[in-house]
């Protein structure tokens, strides 16, 4: 080598070394680690589809069954619309159970004019008793729409409200009727009024400690619409303003929900800033004065970058913690000509003041393929444990409303991981352009009712209950290590008890540079893992059972997959002359 360029070579490897530039070589080294599941806090972390880590923390099983769909309404004749759920605590001797309360809109004695009917469940869903009148003698051409229940904890009576207007199918606005039953539905007081003249879409809610109850709805008395309540004491109060906009914008859908502690919370779709509708949030403190002054400051709870936000839902938890529930509208092209949609649940545990949210399910290429569909109308309840539930309408083409499905969710950690959808409906005949309604009892007993079309005569009100008394036949249990890098793959183990008419099957596969491997199943504990070098390694646990009726199901507690994860060297650059 020349003197010049040795040199020039012996400046290159000064300012390599200056610079910190090596070989790399990668290679395993290190002690042999092992990845185990077998903590609640650890399977929350996987995706359950059909399995159940909440009745026995620690462990996976199969997740029960929901009851067969059953009509709820008595007569088929016309249309049913507009089901809302609540529930009663009963007591029986020693044990209290749980009684579900359904109302909804009846057009059984005339076409486009419907009146309140109510019905009840004392089996978790499992079957309807016979349903009662709730809203007086019929009147031709007076309608009576889109009613809510409640039960006043203080004296067990249950309170109904609805919207009542002679404009055909209730289209335009007007007054708010209610009436009670203090024997369990059995029969019902005369028809009062909450409010008279320009409202529509009342919810109804009670505080069980005070026996308040609460009514909020849509009211047109100034522009196309405000959020307006009213509160009962003795009477209904004058109805207070409770949305600020000012632009004369609508806001509508309200919903709103009281906690233990007496807050009112309330949540409606508001179009003061997207003509799409973004959700918007305002609470009330108890102990503070009844006025609008002390109801907060109107704030978004929905995504502003969104493409729209619709069809809020609220309700109250233990300790107060609140969880919202709406849909997105997500944009995936310029100016939303192409999207998704998503159902949103955010929670609370600061009386609102502060939200975190999760997405429960993304559509995706809701507008993609010529046939739009969507999700809709998500609807929210939660336990005494802090599972949340979430059902909604899932429309597969939006031209056939009528052939879509209902959709639910479980989280088992207040919101934050969410169990695949299941479909609840056993014909694709739910109408798609109508709310469900989903309450919760404070143990987890489940209710889900809809309008569904697999009736020839019109819309009825159909409903379901979870959790039935035998389980799924089928479930999947997965979970993914990322160990951080390139790893090679030691054994895996895992402990189980299978029981006879159950099965359970472990299985493997790794991420390597070519793409995820093929499964491969285990059938003895402390298999060696057969597989290439990878990145990833996810393990499935698929459970069956064929043990009629779904009687009994395998356990799962603990698996553990060792694993060596490789070390990356970086070796000087050593250059050499002639």
């Amino acid at each position: 080598m020349s003197r010049k360029y040795w040199k020039i070579a012996s400046c290159m490897a000064l300012a390599l070394a200056m610079a910190g530039l090596l070989l790399l070589t990668t290679h395993a080294a290190g002690e042999v680690q092992e990845w185990t599941t077998d903590t609640f806090p650890d399977f929350v972390q996987g995706d359950l589809t059909g399995v159940d880590i909440w009745s026995s923390h620690g462990t996976v099983q199969l997740d029960h069954r929901w009851f067969l769909n059953k009509k709820v309404n008595d007569d088929s004749s016309d249309s049913k619309l507009a089901p809302r759920l609540s529930f009663a605590l009963t007591n029986t001797g020693t044990t209290t159970e749980t009684v579900f309360l359904a109302v909804w809109a009846d057009e059984r004695s005339e076409d486009h004019y419907p009146d309140i009917y109510f019905d009840r469940t004392i089996n978790g869903g499992r079957t309807w008793l016979s349903d009662t009148l709730v809203s007086g003698a019929h009147l031709n051409g007076l309608g009576k729409n889109t009613p809510d229940i409640t039960v006043r904890a203080t004296d067990e009576s249950l309170w109904v409200v609805w919207h009542e207007t002679s404009e055909i199918d209730g289209g335009d606005p007007g007054d708010i009727k209610y009436a009670t039953s203090s024997d369990k539905g059995d029969s019902w007081s005369s028809v009062s009024s909450v409010y008279a003249g320009t409202a529509r879409l009342p919810r109804i809610a009670s505080h069980g400690a005070s026996g308040y109850l609460y009514t909020i709805w849509e009211d047109e008395r100034d522009d196309d619409g405000d959020i307006y309540i009213s509160r009962y004491t003795s009477s209904w109060s004058t109805p207070i303003k409770i949305s600020d906009d000012i632009s004369g914008t609508q806001q509508r859908e309200p919903h709103l929900a009281v906690s233990g502690d007496g807050n009112v919370y309330a949540v409606w779709e508001d179009m003061r800033e997207d003509a799409d509708g973004q959700v918007y949030f305002s609470r009330w403190i108890s102990g503070t004065t009844w006025n609008a002054s002390n109801w907060m400051t109107n704030t978004r709870l929905s995504d502003p970058t969104m493409c729209g936000a619709s069809v809020p839902d609220i309700v109250a938890g233990p300790a107060g913690v609140l969880y919202a529930t709406w849909v997105e509208k997500v944009s995936t092209g310029p100016s939303c000509c192409t999207f998704d949609f998503q159902v949103v649940v955010a929670q609370s545990d600061d009386q609102g003041d502060t939200w975190n949210r999760t997405i429960v399910k993304r559509l995706y290429d809701a507008s993609g393929g010529g046939a739009v569909s969507s999700y809709d109308y998500p609807s929210v309840g939660v336990d005494l444990s802090g599972k949340v539930y979430v059902a909604w309408i899932h429309v597969p083409d939006q031209t056939a409303y009528s052939d879509s499905n209902v959709l639910f969710s479980i989280s088992p950690d207040r919101g934050l991981n969410w169990t695949t959808p299941r479909t609840l409906n056993s014909q694709q005949e739910v109408c798609g352009d109508a709310p469900l309604s989903l309450i919760s009892s404070f143990e987890g007993e489940v209710v889900v009712a809809w309008e569904d079309y697999r009736e020839s005569s019109g819309r009825q009100i159909y409903a379901t209950g979870y959790p039935a008394d035998n389980y799924l036949s089928s479930g999947t249990y997965a979970r993914m290590l990322n160990p951080g890098g390139l790893a090679s793959w030691g054994n895996i183990t895992w402990t189980a008890t299978i029981t006879p008419g159950t099965g359970l099957q472990i299985a493997t596969r790794v991420m390597t540079a070519a793409g995820w491997t093929e499964w491969v199943t285990h059938t003895t504990s402390g298999e060696v893992l057969a597989h290439p070098d990878g990145r990833k390694l996810e393990y499935r646990a698929v459970f069956t059972s064929t043990a009629p009726p779904g009687n009994d199901t395998s356990v799962l507690d603990k698996v553990v997959i060792s694993y060596q994860p490789y070390h990356q060297t970086y070796l000087p650059l050593v250059l050499k002359g002639e």
